[in-house]
């Protein structure tokens, strides 16, 4: 079975000395620098399990795969974005209400100096390397929303439906537009969103569907939906990211989406309520961080086999990962799940 692991930024920055300010995610070669000290750095902890490089080469990407982390879309709209050293871009929401969203002017790309700032990245790294590695966080319809007016969107659902179709729509046209700029330079995606898409589903178009855990299947079937399926369309392998813990509370509009491919599911979620809903699609489950730090080795190693059998047992359609890893959880607790993981196929 195939599985991963992604650091929080402070386990990075207190293991390997990495700072994520601006200049990391705004400087190609810096963070280049960055990106081979931390492939070395997870090898030196890791490397038994595959995970990390001894001699890492430098790797011409665009975004982080050993990250996860979405802002950009957001800052493009217009939000400001709060960069520390130790810790992802904090979006600052623009606290628009169901009026002031209305007048919200939408960016044009061939003049936003975020995005054109971007591509002037992507096109630094194709001339100089011959290729573009892209791990942008691809975000999600609603997380972006969400950053544009907070609470207030949930309000809005209800009493000014047409302002958030509206922006829902505007929102979908942004990133289609982006989307397709990113495949233009690299065929792998959503190593920004996930990096177990580079194992399992390398050419997913993976979107980033974390909020949805705070509303209804209605509202998700009636306002969201239609989006997601837009994004299919123009992609072809889709993918939906859920780190929320009741993913199967909205399992009936996502087995309508045509072309899904992958799905990811968060911990605590009913893992085999999902299988059964979705038996074609290629699941990661996600193990939850906060577990791992306070569980024992032996409850590891029974919960990654827990959710191995109502995945399916089927490494064909079934990949584990833990995301989000701080620098409290100790190298063992890490070991063990990957132990787990490396070996549930022989248990």
């Amino acid at each position: 079975m195939k599985y991963d692991i992604t650091f929080h930024p402070k386990w990075w920055y207190k293991n390997a000395g990495i700072h994520f300010t601006e200049e990391f995610f705004c400087e190609p070669e810096y963070r280049m620098d960055c990106d081979v000290k931390m492939r070395k750095e997870l090898y030196e902890h890791f490397g038994e399990f595959g995970i990390g490089e001894k001699n890492p080469a430098r790797r011409p990407l665009i975004g982080s795969d050993l990250l996860a982390c979405g802002y950009l879309y957001s800052q493009i709209m217009g939000c400001d974005i709060i960069f520390e050293e130790d810790n992802s871009p904090q979006v600052v929401c623009m606290e628009l209400d169901e009026d002031t969203v209305e007048e919200l002017e939408y960016p044009n790309l061939e003049t936003n100096e975020t995005w054109l700032g971007v591509k002037k990245q992507m096109e630094y790294l194709k001339d100089t390397y011959g290729h573009v590695e892209t791990h942008i966080n691809l975000m999600g319809i609603q997380n972006i929303a969400l950053d544009l007016m907070g609470q207030e969107l949930m309000v809005a659902y209800y009493t000014n439906p047409e302002a958030v179709e509206a922006l829902l729509e505007e929102i979908t046209n942004l990133s289609i537009t982006i989307g397709k700029t990113f495949q233009s330079y690299s065929k792998q995606l959503s190593g920004g969103v996930t990096a177990i898409t580079k194992q399992t589903v390398p050419e997913c178009y993976l979107t980033s569907n974390c909020s949805v855990e705070m509303i209804s299947n209605e509202l998700y079937e009636e306002f969201l939906l239609k989006h997601d399926q837009r994004l299919a369309d123009e992609f072809g392998n889709f993918g939906v990211h859920h780190c929320g813990q009741t993913m199967e509370h909205v399992v009936e509009g996502y087995k309508k989406i045509k072309g899904l491919v992958f799905a990811e599911v968060g911990a605590g979620s009913d893992l085999a309520f999902v299988r059964e809903n979705l038996p074609d699609v290629f699941l990661n489950a996600r193990f939850s961080p906060a577990r791992l730090l306070e569980a024992s080795e032996e409850q590891i190693r029974e919960e990654v086999q827990k959710l191995w059998k109502a995945g399916g047992a089927d490494s064909s359609r079934l990949s584990v990962s833990c995301v989000g890893i701080d620098q409290n959880v100790p190298d063992e607790k890490i070991c063990a799940f990957l132990k787990a993981c490396r070996e549930v196929e022989e248990s």
